[in-house]
């Protein structure tokens, strides 16, 4: 949940080649709801649209991110995906992403990055507008999810606090579990994407989760989620109304 910017751990999973399924494998699947709780406040010269952004597992397997780093001079914990198998085993695969030590007025914690894309589109487009500055989630078994998956757990499994006021911890495992999600409401540490300069009109709030597919999933046909909102400008200001929803909006990976 940090600014756009090129780092060293990004760049390094960027360059990692595209994880494969082997058989046996309990794969997640990321599902993308869509945007909610979508408005626009106006903070010290600044019009921001803000949303509640959630994902939940609908896989067979939970996704399991480990990550750790050798000393404390280290600034990013190198992350890896922990892969459960149909044997009760594990494999683990790099190159998924990193873990940065986020301090904000919210909370302060470990986040796992990149996992999710929020943009604005023009109605009809499929250029992004306009980019948010958050980036990483602290994963845990925040709400159930619905409808339930087969392999479902009954309880949440991953209800760890990232490591929280803990800025010199060396390793963290964090996840969300089948059949459960996690989501961050509006405005909550850079929930938002800053439209003071976007002109009035149509577009699509588009949020991604595992664009990069670097996360080894089941399936990534639902990974993309979005909502048609109309930005209109009123003695100055920004002001927001969702529009309905249509059966098929032009997103994809």
């Amino acid at each position: 949940m940090v600014a756009a910017v090129v780092v060293v751990g990004a760049t390094a999973a960027a360059r990692a080649a595209a994880p494969t399924v082997e058989p046996g494998d309990l794969l997640p699947d990321l599902v993308q709801e869509s945007p909610q709780n979508i408005g626009v406040v106006h903070v010290r010269g600044h019009d921001l649209l803000g949303f509640r952004s959630a994902v939940h597992n609908a896989g067979d397997g939970p996704l399991i991110i480990a990550a750790s780093r050798p000393n404390a001079r280290t600034s990013d914990m190198t992350a890896e995906q922990v892969v459960t198998r149909s044997d009760g085993s594990t494999r683990r695969i790099g190159g998924v992403g990193f873990l940065r030590y986020v301090r904000s007025p919210d909370h302060s914690h470990w986040h796992f990055e990149p996992f999710e894309r929020y943009e604005l589109r023009r109605d009809g487009s499929s250029v992004g507008v306009v980019r948010d500055r958050k980036r990483g989630f602290c994963l845990g078994d925040r709400y159930r999810a619905e409808p339930r998956p087969a392999a479902s757990l009954d309880a949440p499994a991953y209800l760890t606090r990232c490591g929280f006021t803990k800025p010199t911890r060396l390793s963290l495992t964090e996840g969300i579990s089948v059949g459960w999600g996690d989501d961050y409401g509006a405005y909550l540490d850079s929930q938002h994407i800053d439209v003071t300069n976007v002109p009035a009109g149509r577009y699509l709030l588009v949020h991604t989760v595992n664009a990069r597919g670097r996360i080894l999933e089941r399936d990534r046909s639902d990974n993309v989620a979005s909502r048609r909102i109309e930005l209109r400008r009123v003695r100055g200001r920004v002001t927001v109304r969702v529009l309905p929803k249509r059966p098929k909006d032009p997103v994809g990976l």
